[in-house]
């Protein structure tokens, strides 16, 4: 057998049995092409390594220690021999055969398509909450789209936002050319390394596209502190990377905590099964307004804290940071 055409590389540590069923899925799709799966694992003791080896994945280990969001995924993309690299995690379940070859299918197409990512979808045992809040993102848009400017100064020139949604990019679960990789790697970074290579690569001329045939089963409970340190690191994030402040003000605060509390009400009622939970939902719903609005503002008020405070704002990021 030749060359892979394409790699699917697996950061793991203690995967789970969620992972066997990834493994499965990986195994089922179609394609005319080789592949190659390739795992970085950073310490597991539950058996994901021996597990990956018996699916014959060429498995890579590293002390838990030197695991980064960024350099982890470049390790693994240094090891692909393929020409295309499928980056996913290990909890993330293809829906279906087509997960794989309708990513590659966009970048055989068209070679100025530097990325793919597909739509994600709540686990089918999720809980209404949570299904309400992924099933309402972008990521779970059935709309393909191309992500594309072309003029490096027209971009700096659109609003925060809109630059946000042009340098989407997200490895949970995406392909893209290993040759884009080795002229734009990710970064070294604890969080965000996908938005951060979405933003270089749209900036250097590239389209990354979302193909919603492409889909994977995804998503986590868990709990409000998890919540608040999640949308505080990526608040950060967008505020280094565009300048966007989602709740920029103690005064916006009330105002962006009474849209999400309607919002989610929305999105709830929309959701098949739950007519007559409603009810038990609203300490969860008001627990997530709080964290994530919370998140929200402490993260676009980092810069601030900062300069008044250097030992507060050490003790407050350390603490929000933690785990991510």
């Amino acid at each position: 057998m030749g060359s892979p055409e394409v790699s699917i590389v697996i950061p793991t540590f203690n995967a789970g049995p969620v992972f066997k069923v990834l493994l499965d899925g990986i195994c089922r799709q179609e394609g005319d092409f080789e592949r190659e799966i390739i795992v970085i694992d950073s310490g597991s003791t539950d058996g994901t390594v021996e597990l990956a080896q018996r699916y014959g994945a060429i498995v890579h280990k590293i002390p838990q220690a030197e695991f980064n969001h960024g350099a982890t995924r470049n390790l693994g993309v240094s090891r692909a021999r393929g020409k295309y690299v499928a980056l996913t995690v290990q909890d993330a379940v293809p829906v279906d055969k087509r997960w794989l070859v309708t990513m590659v299918e966009n970048l055989e197409r068209d070679e100025r398509v530097a990325g793919v990512y597909s739509r994600q979808i709540a686990r089918k045992e999720a809980n209404i909450l949570t299904r309400a809040v992924v099933n309402s993102l972008a990521l779970a848009s059935l709309e393909r789209r191309e992500q594309f400017v072309g003029d490096l100064e027209r971009y700096t020139k659109l609003p925060p936002k809109k630059r946000r949604r042009l340098a989407t990019f997200d490895d949970v679960s995406s392909c893209l050319r290993r040759s884009m990789w080795e002229e734009i790697p990710f970064e070294r970074t604890n969080f965000g390394e996908d938005l951060r290579w979405g933003k270089r690569a749209v900036e250097a001329g590239y389209k990354i596209v979302y193909e919603p045939r492409s889909a994977v089963f995804h998503s986590h409970e868990r709990g409000a502190k998890y919540d608040l340190r999640r949308y505080y690191v990526n608040q950060r994030l967008l505020l280094d990377l565009f300048g966007l402040k989602l709740v920029p003000n103690e005064a916006y605060l009330p105002l962006a905590m009474l849209r999400s509390y309607v919002h989610l009400h929305r999105l709830i009622r929309q959701e098949e099964g739950s007519r007559g939970k409603r009810l038990g939902l609203a300490v969860p719903v008001v627990k997530y307004v709080l964290s994530s609005q919370i998140g929200n503002y402490l993260g676009a008020r980092s810069g601030l804290i900062a300069r008044l405070s250097p030992r507060l704002f050490a003790k407050v990021d350390r603490f929000l940071s933690k785990g991510f």
